[in-house]
C-alpha cells in the first residue's frame, strides 16, 4: 500500500536528486576540465598544498618572465660590446700601419729647406732666430747687459751692400754649433726639417724669405685622410652601438632613459675638425676633462673681459670680476674632513688623516687650495692621483707643491675645483667674432682668471678686451660626451640570486677608446700650420703627429685590455665589459634553466592533487545521469500520489 508523501518524505527525496544532480554536474566538470573540483573546497585535505606549490609555481613563473626580459637586455649589450670590439681591431690594425710610416717626414715643412738674407738696410737689429731649441739674437751694437753668449754681432756690417746678406750670414754660421746638416752658401742659409721651430721673429723680417715647404705626398695624404675618415666612422659606431635600446630604455644609460647616452652631435669629419682643430682646440688628452660638465654665467662671474695674451698666438684669459667665479668648492679643511693636512714637497703629495677625505676628487681634476694657513701651497694644481682609500692626492710635476707642511685638523684651508685642464668649453652668447669653442689651460689661485687657448683670428686682440655685462645672456660650459647616469642596480633572478646591471657608456673602457679615436680624428693630426705666420711663442712640435699616434695606441691598449693596470676601476676595459656580461649571461640561463625544471615539476606536482581521468570521470557522469534520472522518477511517483487518489 502506498502511502500519501508527508512534508519531511518530500525534502528528503528532493535533497536526494539535488544531491544525485550535484554529483552528476561534478563529474560533468572533471570530465570537461579534467579537474578535480571548481573549488580548492573540493580538493580537501590536498587544498593546502594545493595552495602552496601554486604559490611558488607562479613566483617562478614570474622570475622567468623578468629573466626572459633581462635575458634579451644582456644579448643586445654584448652585441653592442661585440660590434664596439671589432670596429676598435680593425681601427687598431690601420693605425698600426700608419704609425710604420716615418711620421716626422710626412709632417708638412714651412721652415725646413732654406733662408735667404738680402742686402736691404739693416731690419735685423733685434731680431731673434730659434734653432734646435736655443734662441739666438743678431745686434747691430753692444747691449746695455753686454754681449750674450747666444749675442748674433753684426754691428761692423754695412747694411745696404751688396754682401750684406752674405755677411749676416756668415756671422750666424760662426755663432751657429758645427752641425753637418747646416749648409752656408752666399746669402743662402739650408737646414733640416724643422730645426726652427716657428718662434723665431727673423722669419717675419722684411728681406728674410724662406725655402720650398716640403709637403706630403698624394699617397702619403690619401693614407692619413682614410685613417681620420675611419677614426671618425668608428666613433660613430661605438655611439650607435652605446645608444642601443631595449624594452623602452637604454641599456648603457645608467638609469638615465629619457636621452641617449653618447652625445656625439657631429655628422662629417669636416664638422668634428672645425671644432677641434687639434692646433687651438685640441680632443681632450685625460678623462677628467673629458668627462668634464660644468656652467657659469653672468650670475656667477660678475662682468667679464676676455683677450688676447701680450706673449701673442693662441693664448687668452677671460676675466671676471667676482672672486672665486670659475671655482667650485669641493671641501674644507677641518677635524671630521680631512683631519691633519701634510705638503709633501719632495713627493708632490697632499695627505689627509680621514678615510676617503678626497673621495669626491679625481685623477685630472683641477684643483685649488685656498686659505690664509696653506701659505705658498695655496695655488692651482692639476691632479696625477687619488689613493684607493682618498687619503692622498698626488699633483703633477708642473704644478708642484711649494713647502713641506702640516696644518693642524686642515686649518683653514680650502678645496675648489675648476674647468680641468685640457676640457673644451663653449662659449655662448659672446658673438660671430668671438670663436665658439676655446681649450683650458689653467685657473688663477683667486678664481678670478681662466687661461684658455682659442683660435687668435676668433678673440679680442691684446690691448682690445672685449666684454660682456653679468646680466648678458651667455655662458661658459663645458660638456661631457656621456650623457647618462651612474646608477648601479641589482636585478633579482631568483629568490637566492642576483646579478649586478653597472655598465654604462660612460665607463673607463669606452671613455679611453672615444679618446684614442678622437686624438686621431681631430683637425692637424700631422700640423699644417705655417710657422713664418704664427707669432708670439707657438712652436711646432716635429713630434706631434707620432706622440698622438702611440697616445692613441695606449688608449686602445688599455682600453681593450689593461691587465688590471687600472684594477680600481670600474669596467676599466672591453675584456672585463664582456667577462661580467659573459658571467651575468652564463647565470641567467643556467637559472632559467633550473626556473624551467622547477616550473615543470611543480606544474606536475599540482597536476597530479588536481586532475582527474576524464575517461573515468565520464564513466561517472553516466552512472550519475542514470541515478539522477531514477531519482526524478522516484520523486516523481512519490508526487503523483494524493489523498484523493488513494481515495479513489
Amino acid at each position: 500500500m502506498v502511502r500519501v508523501p508527508t512534508y519531511a518524505t518530500y525534502m528528503n527525496l528532493l535533497n536526494g536528486t539535488l544531491a544525485n544532480k550535484a554529483t552528476l554536474d561534478l563529474y560533468n566538470y572533471q570530465t570537461i576540465t579534467g579537474l578535480k573540483s571548481p573549488t580548492y573546497s573540493g580538493y580537501g585535505m590536498s587544498a593546502y598544498s594545493i595552495v602552496s606549490l601554486e604559490a611558488s609555481l607562479q613566483v617562478t613563473k614570474n622570475f622567468m618572465e623578468t629573466n626572459d626580459i633581462l635575458n634579451i637586455e644582456l644579448d643586445v649589450m654584448n652585441t653592442s660590446v661585440d660590434a664596439v670590439s671589432k670596429a676598435i681591431a680593425d681601427f687598431k690594425s690601420s693605425l698600426v700601419s700608419f704609425s710604420g710610416m716615418d711620421l716626422d717626414k710626412i709632417t708638412p715643412d714651412y721652415t725646413g729647406g732654406e733662408i735667404s738674407f738680402t742686402s736691404n738696410n739693416d731690419v735685423y737689429d733685434g731680431k731673434t732666430l730659434t734653432i734646435n731649441g736655443t734662441q739666438y739674437t743678431f745686434r747691430t751694437s753692444e747691449p746695455a747687459e753686454g754681449w750674450g753668449a747666444n749675442d748674433i754681432d753684426i754691428s761692423g756690417l754695412t747694411p745696404g751692400t751688396d754682401t750684406y746678406g752674405a755677411d749676416v750670414m756668415a756671422a750666424l754660421q760662426a755663432k751657429l754649433p758645427a752641425n753637418a746638416d747646416f749648409k752656408f752658401e752666399g746669402n743662402k742659409f739650408t737646414f733640416p726639417l724643422y730645426t726652427v721651430n716657428g718662434a723665431s721673429s727673423v722669419l717675419n723680417a722684411e728681406g728674410v724669405t724662406t725655402g720650398e715647404p716640403h709637403l706630403m705626398t698624394d699617397d702619403q695624404a690619401q693614407v692619413l685622410q682614410q685613417l681620420q675618415n675611419l677614426a671618425f666612422t668608428t666613433m660613430q659606431v661605438l655611439t650607435d652601438s652605446l645608444n642601443t635600446s631595449a624594452n623602452g630604455k637604454y641599456l648603457f644609460g645608467g638609469g638615465v632613459s629619457v636621452n641617449p647616452p653618447v652625445n656625439f652631435p657631429f655628422t662629417t669629419l669636416d664638422e668634428f675638425q672645425q671644432y677641434y682643430d687639434g692646433v687651438n682646440v685640441k680632443y681632450p688628452t685625460n678623462s677628467s676633462a673629458h668627462l668634464s660638465n660644468r656652467e657659469v654665467d653672468g650670475s656667477k662671474t660678475g662682468d667679464i673681459s676676455f683677450e688676447l695674451d701680450a706673449t701673442g698666438g693662441n693664448k687668452a684669459t677671460i676675466t671676471a670680476a667676482n672672486a672665486g667665479a670659475f671655482l667650485e668648492p669641493a671641501l674644507k679643511g677641518g677635524e671630521k674632513t680631512t683631519g691633519d693636512l701634510t705638503f709633501n714637497a719632495a713627493e708632490n703629495t697632499i695627505k689627509a688623516t680621514e678615510y676617503g677625505a678626497f673621495n669626491t676628487l679625481s685623477a685630472g681634476d683641477t684643483l685649488v687650495i685656498g686659505g690664509n694657513d696653506a701659505g705658498a701651497n695655496a695655488k692651482s694644481y692639476i691632479i696625477k692621483s687619488v689613493s684607493d682609500d682618498g687619503k692622498t692626492i698626488t699633483v703633477e710635476e708642473s704644478t708642484p707643491i711649494e713647502a713641506d707642511m702640516t696644518l693642524t685638523n686642515g686649518g683653514d684651508a680650502e678645496f675648489s675645483t675648476s674647468f680641468p685642464v685640457g676640457s673644451v668649453i663653449n662659449l655662448d652668447g659672446f658673438g660671430n667674432n668671438v670663436s665658439p669653442q676655446a681649450q683650458v689651460t689653467g685657473v688663477s689661485p683667486d678664481g678670478t682668471e681662466l687661461y684658455i687657448t682659442v683660435d687668435p683670428n676668433r678673440f679680442p686682440e691684446n690691448g682690445n678686451a672685449g666684454t660682456m655685462v653679468s646680466t648678458g645672456k651667455w655662458s661658459i660650459s663645458s660638456e661631457t660626451y656621456y650623457e647618462g647616469g651612474q646608477l648601479s642596480s641589482e636585478k633579482r633572478i631568483s629568490e637566492n640570486q642576483s646579478i649586478t646591471m653597472d655598465i654604462t657608456a660612460g665607463d673607463p673602457a669606452f671613455e679611453q677608446l672615444f679618446r684614442a679615436l678622437g686624438e686621431i680624428a681631430q683637425g692637424n693630426l700631422v700640423n699644417t700650420q705655417n710657422p713664418a705666420e704664427m707669432t708670439g711663442s707657438e712652436v711646432i712640435d716635429i713630434n706631434s703627429a707620432l706622440d698622438r699616434v702611440e697616445e692613441a695606441l695606449n688608449l686602445i691598449k688599455d682600453g681593450t685590455f689593461n691587465g688590471s693596470a687600472s684594477g680600481a676601476s670600474k669596467n676599466p676595459d672591453l675584456y672585463s665589459v664582456q667577462a661580467k656580461l659573459n658571467a651575468n649571461t652564463v647565470v641567467l640561463k643556467n637559472t632559467l634553466d633550473n626556473q624551467t625544471l622547477v616550473k615543470a615539476n611543480l606544474e606536475n606536482n599540482v597536476s597530479s592533487l588536481k586532475n582527474v581521468d576524464k575517461t573515468e570521470a565520464a564513466v561517472k557522469a553516466l552512472l550519475a545521469s542514470t541515478n539522477l534520472q531514477a531519482s526524478y522518477s522516484v520523486l516523481q511517483s512519490a508526487m503523483s500520489v494524493s489523498l484523493l487518489n488513494y481515495l479513489k
